[in-house]
């Protein structure tokens, strides 16, 4: 095991804003990549003769798998470092696009493309250190990280398109792979720590000091024991944190079929892949805007009432858009795409700042991780589903009328807890 020596965390300045800036490079690469695929999905549906649904399917199977392996990086996280698994998940990523490059055959294709997913638990324990390192400023820095999506958005559709008409799809798989190399940076930059409050060491400690995960029997007899530690399974027996999984579910089925679908559909109504891979970065536009303005509507909102309207808003974004698609207005499904991406990205740091207020930081790591795997469940069915409803329909309005009410069904569960524990505390009052 690699030693090193065990910083104490300076909360709101100093290092933590190094972290900040390593959050915002992982949510830039992790977005951009899953948007490079969408714009690549109409060229790999072509070069391997296959049905809109399969790739589009093997593409949000990346999520999927980054939710089978999203537990094992929280674990290695704590029993080895996050900085290691980090830079080791980033780095199996990277392998697998590379493997991409060189499919011969759709299956080939699509397990390279369901191994790309090793990154989806790289960000997330990334995105955990963020509670570790911020309190005052974590609205301004949580913000600041969330751009990194917008810049995904803006930035790689039309430079994945050049990609393609430059180097096609095998050249384009190896840019995303030199691309994505900055997940080893990023993990590089994660210091082994102590929280001055509790000494609770996060990071990588001394070989002594740990438990390892298979000794578990012999030393206290609980093997069990040690797998919900590590795990945190205890956090499956809080209804607060199974309602925000319900909202990642939401999330990932909701931001899946749009950043997968949103350039096909657009190519579909008869505009040029270019202009097309415009209308995706108007949504990364919308989503800057959003983070300039969140730390200041965060002091007028509480961060239950942002997600319930941010939600809505989602909704009724994606539900307009079959509207918008019959007049085949260029500058109306722009429009509609900077309102997607600002509310969502209002919809994102709200829950994450309800995260922050109902999970302890000591398990914020696996916490951020287990809602992924609610957020690759979505992922999953969307880019099954949304492709199907397009195979079935030969149009994506069903796709996106099904985006906007799971958008709505999502945040139903927090909503009703929210409304009970509201009654609960009016009832003893009395």
């Amino acid at each position: 095991m690699i030693g090193h020596s065990i910083m104490a965390v300076k909360k709101d300045s100093g290092w933590a804003w190094m972290i900040c800036i390593a959050t915002f490079i992982v949510q830039t690469l992790e977005t951009g990549t899953v948007k490079a695929l969408g714009v690549m999905l109409p060229t790999l549906c072509q070069q391997f003769s296959t049905p809109t649904w399969v790739i589009g399917l093997g593409i949000s199977l990346a999520p999927g798998f980054g939710a089978i392996t999203s537990p094992l990086a929280g674990a290695l996280s704590k029993r080895v470092s996050p900085r290691s698994t980090v830079m080791v998940f980033g780095l199996l990523a990277v392998i697998a696009m590379i493997i991409a490059s060189v499919s011969t055959s759709v299956a080939t294709l699509l397990t390279a493309l369901l191994l790309t997913g090793f990154s989806i638990g790289a960000e997330c324990v990334v995105i955990s250190q963020m509670v570790i390192y911020f309190d005052e400023y974590y609205d301004t820095a949580n913000a600041f990280a969330e751009t990194g999506v917008a810049i995904g958005v803006m930035v790689m559709p039309p430079l994945t398109q050049l990609f393609l008409d430059t180097y096609g799809w095998r050249g384009s798989f190896l840019l995303l792979a030199g691309i994505n190399l900055y997940f080893i940076v990023s993990g590089a930059m994660l210091r082994p720590v102590s929280t001055p409050n509790n000494d609770a060491h996060i990071g990588n400690i001394p070989e002594t000091e740990y438990t390892p995960l298979m000794q578990g029997r012999s030393n206290n007899g609980c093997f069990l024991a040690n797998v919900v530690y590590y795990l945190d399974l205890t956090l499956f027996t809080d209804a607060s944190f199974l309602s925000l999984i319900s909202i990642y579910i939401s999330h990932g089925y909701c931001l899946t079929g749009w950043m997968i679908y949103l350039v096909p559909h657009s190519i579909d109504l008869g505009f040029e892949p270019y202009h097309a891979s415009f209308i995706a970065t108007a949504g990364g536009i919308g989503n800057l805007i959003a983070c300039i303005l969140y730390p200041f509507v965060a002091k007028t909102l509480s961060p239950s009432v942002l997600l319930y309207i941010a939600s809505v808003m989602v909704a009724v974004s994606l539900a307009m858009d079959p509207v918008l698609s019959l007049f085949h207005s260029y500058i109306g499904l722009a429009l509609l795409s900077i309102v997607f991406g600002f509310w969502r990205a209002m919809s994102k740091l709200s829950v994450m700042k309800v995260i922050k207020n109902v999970i302890d930081e000591d398990k914020m790591t696996n916490a951020v991780l287990w809602i992924n795997v609610g957020y690759s469940v979505g992922s999953i069915l969307s880019g099954f589903f949304s492709g199907w409803f397009f195979d079935l329909t030969g149009n994506y309005v069903l796709s996106f009328l099904t985006l906007s009410a799971i958008s709505l069904l999502g945040i139903c569960p927090q909503f009703i807890l929210e409304i009970g524990n509201n009654c609960k505390r009016k009832s003893l009052s009395k």
